[in-house]
């Protein structure tokens, strides 16, 4: 009986660590003003934090248990604006962020709202991968920010509504293939004052492979470089091939930490985790209540330190 005690308690806690070294987007930051929770996001599934790992499945798009823009609040914003995302493991005030030891890039992209997310439409706006300089991820930079990642739109992108698709991909068990953890959600934007450059796009799910060089990647060995996954970043006034993006070593840019105005716009949001939001949804097996705590199990590999960074 104390030995079925001890496992109770070791897979509760377990439990616990894993939904804390997890994330999703909560917050929306526009014209300096941070936003309540889930504004202008697409609702979070039921496992609201809980990564996908199949490069395949439709719920790489944006992680959410509802694809209906009509049920989301949409932000207008200017282009060549800067916004931000605040990226935490759970929606309580104690600012948890997410494990440190969940390291990889971030990634944005946008597509136009009309397509929901669906055909070649998703064009990359940013990225950041490994600094050499710091040997730190973007992930990190965004833990050290208190979870926030600012991202400035193009300036010359057509005016129209999009969704904007922030990811940050964790490589902690990368080194099998299948591994890698990805972490992204959507938020509703309506982009003004801007040109008439509509960018080429990718489908996502089908911009990652399971094998690529880096989505399969060993964090623990050397690293002499990161290739980046997915296309090329779009730059205003640039036309690109959305081929692959280049290998990147070079510092990673600072993230802005000031503090920023919360607004609530006087208006009521609904808990994305009530029955009425996830009657309809059944998440595919991409997801687990019961995930195990990922560690490296190849002797080859070293155990990684897994500090949680809380911030309170």
């Amino acid at each position: 009986m104390a030995g079925f005690r001890f496992r109770q308690i070791f897979v509760f806690f377990a439990l616990v660590w894993a939904a804390h070294a997890h994330t999703a987007i909560f917050n929306f930051k526009a014209d300096n003003q941070k936003f309540e929770m889930y504004k202008y996001i697409r609702p979070h599934y039921q496992n609201y934090n809980y990564p996908v790992k199949d490069v395949n499945s439709q719920d790489l798009v944006c992680r959410t248990s509802d694809m209906s823009s009509a049920n989301t609040d949409t932000r207008d914003v200017t282009a060549g604006s800067t916004v931000g995302v605040f990226f935490k493991a759970d929606g309580s005030p104690e600012h948890v962020i997410f494990d440190r030891s969940h390291k990889g890039p971030c990634l944005v992209y946008m597509a136009p709202m009309a397509s929901n997310g669906k055909g070649d439409v998703w064009f990359k706006i940013f990225e950041q991968g490994y600094d050499m300089a710091t040997k730190q991820w973007c992930s990190e930079h965004v833990i050290d920010a208190n979870g926030e990642l600012d991202i400035t739109l193009p300036a010359d992108i057509a005016d129209g509504e999009y969704l904007l698709r922030p990811e940050i991909i964790a490589l902690h068990t990368a080194y099998d293939i299948g591994g890698a953890e990805f972490y992204a959600n959507c938020v509703q934007i309506r982009v003004s004052g801007g040109g008439s450059s509509k960018p080429a796009g990718v489908p996502i799910p089908g911009v990652y492979k399971a094998d690529d060089p880096g989505i399969h990647f060993n964090i623990y060995e050397e690293i002499k470089g990161y290739p980046i996954p997915g296309p090329k970043v779009y730059v205003a006034g640039s036309s690109i091939d959305n081929g692959s993006s280049s290998d990147s070593s070079d510092s990673i840019d600072s993230i802005d930490t000031t503090d920023v105005t919360d607004a609530t716009d006087g208006e009521t949001i609904e808990d994305p985790s009530s029955a009425d939001n996830e009657k309809n949804y059944n998440p595919s097996s991409t997801y687990s209540d019961s995930e195990p705590v990922d560690e490296p199990t190849s002797h080859h590999v070293p155990q990684p330190r897994c500090n949680a960074a809380r911030k309170r």
